[in-house]
Order: C-alpha cells, then sequence, then structure tokens
C-alpha cells in the first residue's frame, strides 16, 4: 500500500476524534476518551504556530482514505515521534511506512536532531514498527505517567540519518 502524509485539516477533526475512541488506541497512546472536536481543532491552529512540532495524516495515496496520524516535537537535539494507526487500517505496514516518511521529513527539517521514540511495554506491535524503522532501544525510566495512570514503557533512539534527508516522497510541510 502506497501512504502518503498531508498535513491536518479542521474538516479531519470529527474523524480524528472517532478514531482514538478504539480501545487500543487509548490503551496505547496518550489520545483520550473525552476528546473533542473543539479540542481537536484548537489544538491543530496551535501546532500550525509552532515551529518546533509537526503533524500529519497518513492516507492511502489515490483515495486519499484516511490511515493513521504522525506527529514529531522537537526540543532542543531531540525530536520525538509517536503515531497511532486507525483500526480499520492496522496490519497493512501503514505504521512503517508513516513512521519512515516522518522521519525523512524530521531529518530534513531539523537536521542534527535525534530521534526518539517511546512506547508502552506490552505495545509489542508498536515496538516491531519502531525497529523495522531502524530505532534501537536506549536506556531511559521504565515507566512513564499518562493519564494519570503509570505506564511500563520502552524507549528507543536512531540517529538523523544524512540520506534520510535526501529523499522524500513528498515536500515536507515542516516549519
Amino acid at each position: 500500500m502506497e501512504i502518503e502524509l498531508r498535513d491536518w485539516l479542521p474538516d479531519d477533526a470529527a474523524w480524528y476524534v472517532a478514531q482514538v475512541q478504539d480501545p487500543d488506541t487509548l490503551r496505547f497512546t496518550t489520545e483520550r476518551a473525552t476528546l473533542t472536536v473543539a479540542e481537536f481543532r484548537r489544538a491543530l491552529e496551535a501546532l500550525r504556530r509552532n515551529e518546533n512540532a509537526v503533524g500529519f495524516v497518513a492516507i492511502a495515496a489515490g483515495s486519499g482514505e484516511r490511515l493513521a496520524n504522525v506527529a514529531a516535537e522537537r526540543r532542543g537535539a531531540v525530536a520525538e515521534v509517536s503515531y497511532w494507526v486507525a483500526a480499520s487500517a492496522r496490519g497493512r505496514g501503514v505504521a512503517r511506512r508513516a513512521l519512515a516518511e516522518l522521519c525523512r521529513r524530521v531529518s530534513a527539517a531539523w537536521p542534527g536532531t535525534e530521534i526518539r521514540l517511546w512506547t508502552h511495554a506490552d505495545n509489542v506491535a508498536s515496538r516491531r514498527v519502531a525497529e523495522h524503522a531502524g530505532f534501537g532501544r536506549v536506556e531511559g525510566p521504565p515507566t512513564k505517567e499518562v493519564g494519570g495512570q503509570v505506564w511500563p514503557v520502552v524507549h528507543y533512539a536512531r540517529e538523523n540519518r544524512q540520506e534520510d534527508s535526501g529523499f522524500l516522497a513528498t515536500p515536507p510541510n515542516v516549519r
């Protein structure tokens, strides 16, 4: 399956809010079941004003079907990436492809930045995605507070690869 990343639009809000109601998305991400369309739109406006953060919707090339969310936030010389895939799109390689494209865009926009991610320790699928995208396990706190709960987590990192910054399936829309 060919995918593309595009900027989130205000019209995507209802889809986004509906997708985060999925039990696995709620279990393994920082998304809240109480998220509203208005909150999504406010967050989108804040994202557009933040030169140290990007977020994209992964879509199926050709059809435009929405498949996943990918995002990155830069703090100093580290960019932390995150992702989730809509339940209907899981098992089709979407996360791997979307994360690879996100890393290319991060490398192009923020050269020299180390790319990191963390995942719930029980999220085996996300751990595999990270490893297939060239991330290696690194030391980090074994737990993280998320939504008032303490989660067991696994930390990953990869270098900002020179080859990533030279090939972009679509032009970067990062600030």
